[in-house]
């Protein structure tokens, strides 16, 4: 806008005065040249801080989708460790060796289904590590931390374990109860036989 209102018409009143061939010509002149100097450096100026602003723009722009990005999969994997921690923390009783091989097997497959949860959480780690490279305080997307997280990784292998013991524990009962079963059916059957004969 100044270049259009103030540049052009200073440039135009010089080129009259120099028509006319004003008695200051070479001061109008110098004086002309001087201030072009100046606007072409405010241009410069102007132009280099446009580029810094659209820098830092996007600077806070991959800031910005890493928040976003980091706050989905956070919510994600949270909700996934809620729903595991929920399976896992039920209590283990059965009826038989069937309901705890059951279990087992399940609890297998849950393992093995970890690598990618493990993933999911290695993911999360490098988002953060990278959003940490920009020097930003806080998310304001999500209240999870990678911190909190970290502790709700251990707090799942912790868990685990546990789980664990107690279907090894339940596994134990079941083939004692299994084995008490099988010699009351052995001593059932031995009276039965001795009713009849009897």
């Amino acid at each position: 806008a100044f270049q259009q209102e103030g540049i052009t018409n200073i440039t135009a009143l010089k080129d009259q005065l120099l028509a006319a061939k004003h008695v200051q010509s070479k001061a109008i002149e110098a004086r002309h040249a001087t201030l072009m100097k100046r606007w072409n450096q405010l241009l410069s100026n102007s132009a280099a801080r446009k580029k810094k602003l659209l820098e830092a723009q996007e600077h806070f722009r991959k800031v910005e989708d890493l928040f976003l990005t980091f706050a989905k999969k956070a919510s994600a994997f949270n909700s996934w460790f809620e729903n595991a921690e929920e399976d896992l923390t039920d209590p283990v009783r059965c009826n038989s060796l069937e309901e705890i091989r059951a279990l087992r097997d399940a609890h297998d497959a849950f393992r093995s289904s970890l690598s990618s949860a493990e993933a999911d959480f290695n993911q999360l780690a490098e988002l953060d590590r990278q959003i940490k490279s920009y020097h930003v305080v806080s998310n304001p997307y999500t209240w999870f931390t990678m911190e909190a997280l970290e502790e709700t990784w251990r707090n799942l292998q912790k868990i685990i374990k546990e789980r664990e013991l107690e279907l090894q524990k339940e596994q134990r009962r079941q083939e004692e109860n299994d084995k008490l079963r099988q010699e009351f059916a052995q001593h059932a059957n031995a009276f039965h036989q001795w009713l009849q004969e009897t």
